[in-house]
């Protein structure tokens, strides 16, 4: 055979094997990238998710921002209740206390009927606190408030009374219901205006009680704005 057809088979399987290791190398990138590309992929996802979560996280803390500013506005709606002649406002414990009736025992001994003398002026606080919470209803649609009729009463001058009395705790209870049905008999209804009734009795117990123990004769009112879309049926 001539040198130069020795050349020329040489040369063709130098051709076919650089053609195989270009084949190897094609195959072997076009994997690699092909790997890096789903890599790529998931990152891209999880970076998506990422997003979506921090967006859900500004979105929440922009309700709660607006819940608080919310729950400022009421507190300032709030003051014309504190600043009326009819009531005496507990501010430790945000509570409102008929100014008439404070310290004074309004219902005969271990009774839970209100006396007649004092009927008119409980009745008369039941109509200010729907006038003002029609108001807060008014200015306020999208909320629903809830009111907190508590019932105190007052321990001997000895403190001999247990602060965990279950009759004071019941008695309690019963002459705050007792308040509640006064008003609910005299057409005061407060549901109309998104408002739930809680009733209670703290006995000779609770805080925000009154040093000088006569005045812990009493009932108090809390009305709490709960901040979120009233119940819709």
């Amino acid at each position: 055979m001539k040198r130069n057809n020795y050349f020329w088979v040489g040369y063709s399987d130098l051709m076919t094997s650089l053609f195989f290791v270009m084949l190897v190398l094609f195959v072997l990138t076009v994997g690699s990238l092909n790997n890096k590309m789903i890599e790529n992929v998931k990152i891209i996802k999880e970076n998506i998710a990422l997003i979506d979560s921090l967006q859900n996280v500004q979105d929440a803390l922009m309700i709660e921002n607006s819940k608080l500013k919310k729950i400022t506005q009421i507190e300032k709606q709030f003051k014309p209740l504190e600043q009326s002649g009819e009531f005496y406002y507990l501010p430790k414990c945000k509570k409102y206390i008929v100014k008439d009736l404070m310290g004074i025992e309004i219902f005969d001994p271990n009774s839970t009927t209100i006396k007649q003398k004092y009927i008119e002026s409980t009745r008369n606080a039941g109509v200010v606190i729907e006038k003002f919470v029609k108001k807060l209803n008014n200015d306020n649609p999208e909320l629903s408030y809830l009111l907190v009729i508590e019932g105190n009463m007052a321990n001997k001058y000895d403190q001999s009374i247990s602060k965990d009395n279950d009759w004071g705790y019941t008695t309690s209870y019963q002459r705050a219901l007792a308040v509640y049905d006064l008003w609910s008999t005299s057409n005061i209804d407060f549901r109309k205006y998104n408002v739930e009734v809680l009733i209670c009795g703290s006995g000779f117990n609770g805080l925000c009680r009154d040093n000088v123990e006569e005045n812990n004769k009493r009932f108090s009112i809390q009305i709490i704005p709960k901040v979120q879309n009233k119940y819709k049926e």
